[in-house]
C-alpha cells in the first residue's frame, strides 16, 4: 500500500462515501485530513493519518467497498483507530473545517447532531 494516499484519490473516495458511507465517516476522514494538513501535527501522527487515509482510498480492501452493508466496515475501523491514536492532536478547528466541508458535500446538518434540548424541554443555563 505504499503511496496509496493521494489528494485526488482522497477526494474521489469522499464522493463515493457521500453516496454510501454516511456523514460520520466523511466527517471523520475529513477531520483526519485537516489534522494532517496542520503544521503543528507531529510527523508520527501524520504517518498514522496517511496510513488510514491511504487505506480508505486503496482499491484492495480487506472487505470490498462494493459489498452492500459491509463494504466500508474495515475502512471505518481504520479511520476510528487513527482518530483514537492521534486524538490529542485533533483540534476543534479540524472538526469545524471537516463539518463545513461535509455540509457542502452532503448538504445540511446531521439531524443526530442537532440540539435536542427543545424537544426535551430543558435549557442550558
Amino acid at each position: 500500500m505504499p503511496d496509496a494516499f493521494t489528494l485526488s484519490g482522497f477526494w474521489l473516495v469522499l464522493g463515493k462515501l457521500a453516496k454510501r458511507g454516511g456523514r460520520k465517516m466523511i466527517s471523520s476522514a475529513l477531520t483526519l485530513y485537516y489534522c494532517l494538513r496542520d503544521s503543528e501535527t507531529p510527523a508520527w501522527a501524520k504517518r498514522v493519518i496517511i496510513g488510514a487515509l491511504g487505506y480508505l482510498i486503496f482499491h484492495l480492501d480487506f472487505i470490498a467497498d462494493a459489498m452492500l452493508g459491509a463494504g466500508f466496515t474495515d475502512d471505518w475501523s481504520v479511520i476510528l483507530g487513527a482518530i483514537a491514536t492521534v486524538a490529542t492532536h485533533i483540534k476543534e478547528e479540524h472538526k469545524a473545517q471537516a463539518a463545513a466541508v461535509a455540509d457542502r458535500i452532503l448538504g445540511g446538518a446531521d439531524p443526530e447532531d442537532e440540539d435536542t434540548t427543545a424537544l426535551s424541554g430543558q435549557k442550558d443555563e
